[in-house]
């Protein structure tokens, strides 16, 4: 595996959890990963975003134009962040990833034809109203890491997130966590 993503979002929406999660799961495929956090008030709702290469790299930063996934959290952060996505090569799309939450549109019409020419492959799911539903609106972030696990194109199975995700989860979580992957898993079938 070799491949390059940014998870975005806004402070108290579980960014760097879900890096967890990305770096167990390359470390149970035996993968090296380097990751970085960019973030600035995290605390408090301001902007947060992880680099992450899984595969033989000697730094951890992504460069624009060369991310794999772009994992969005947060519907104005993943707008901010897609310079980050790469075009089509090889045969491969990118892949983002985006909660859209109360029915906004994502991508934003003034950038949907050029994701289009890039050929990138956008997937997006109502993740905060479905942790509403749950009564746990903070399990957004595994709710919509359920949900890109379920599309083919996605860097890894449903079963290795939730493996991951079980593996990295209190006692008092566990059960909650997989829940919501899993309620991200159904929003795809």
């Amino acid at each position: 595996m070799r491949a390059q993503a940014i998870i975005a979002g806004v402070g108290g929406q579980g960014v760097l959890f879900t890096t967890k999660v990305f770096i167990e799961m390359a470390r149970r495929k035996e993968v090296p990963v380097l990751g970085s956090q960019t973030f600035g008030m995290s605390q408090r709702g301001g902007s947060v975003m992880t680099h992450l290469k899984m595969g033989e790299f000697s730094s951890p930063m992504v460069r624009e134009g060369d991310a794999d996934l772009l994992l969005g959290l947060d519907c104005m952060e993943s707008h901010r962040t897609l310079p980050y996505l790469r075009s089509r090569c090889n045969g491969l799309s990118a892949m983002c990833v985006v909660n859209a939450p109360d029915g906004q549109a994502f991508p934003d019409r003034r950038v949907a034809e050029l994701l289009r020419e890039m050929q990138v492959t956008v997937h997006t799911c109502d993740a905060d109203a479905v942790a509403l539903r749950m009564h746990s609106p903070l399990m957004a972030n595994l709710v919509l890491l359920g949900f890109a696990s379920s599309q083919p194109d996605f860097l890894f199975t449903y079963a290795e997130v939730r493996q991951a995700t079980e593996a990295l989860s209190g006692a008092t979580q566990r059960s909650a966590n997989l829940e919501a992957l899993e309620h991200g898993r159904a929003l795809r079938l």
